[in-house]
């Protein structure tokens, strides 16, 4: 058995903190253009996730009570913001040190934050693929325009 707190540790990486700590990272290393790439694309990310949830409530697995809009949309759990957060993070990752090392290290992160988020009772499968597909899709989009 797995413990509960190794798994609400893993899921960070996934989440907005550790994801602002590395647009902090390449703000300080003076990285502008991949720190514009990245902090952009977390906010394309909440944009498009709120939207969905705003016209799609899914309720998560362990469900959360809510009384106003945006406590709502944080008890939705489509799609997972998680997923969407480490894979895009990855794909930049992977996109920058392109090696074999990154590429397995970028996709045993994306499996762990996912399975820490299914684990946690955060998320079902189809909100994680759904996250996984909106990091994809908000990373191409982002080099295309970029």
């Amino acid at each position: 058995m797995i413990p509960k707190k190794l798994m609400e540790e893993v899921t960070y990486f996934g989440g907005p903190a550790f994801y602002l700590f590395i647009c902090s990272l390449l703000l300080f290393q003076g990285n502008f253009l991949l720190f514009k790439l990245t902090f952009l694309s977390l906010i394309l990310i909440y944009l498009i996730t709120f939207a969905i949830r705003f016209i799609y409530y899914k309720p998560r697995p362990k469900k959360q009570s809510h009384k106003n809009l945006l406590e709502k949309l944080d008890a939705s759990s489509f799609p997972s913001m998680h997923s969407a957060r480490i894979t895009l993070l990855c794909l930049i990752f992977t996109s920058v040190y392109l090696n074999l090392y990154s590429v397995l290290l970028s996709a045993l992160l994306i499996l762990l934050v996912s399975y820490s988020r299914i684990y946690l009772k955060k998320h079902y499968f189809s909100d994680l693929v759904g996250g996984v597909i909106l990091g994809i899709l908000v990373y191409f989009f982002m080099n295309y325009f970029n």
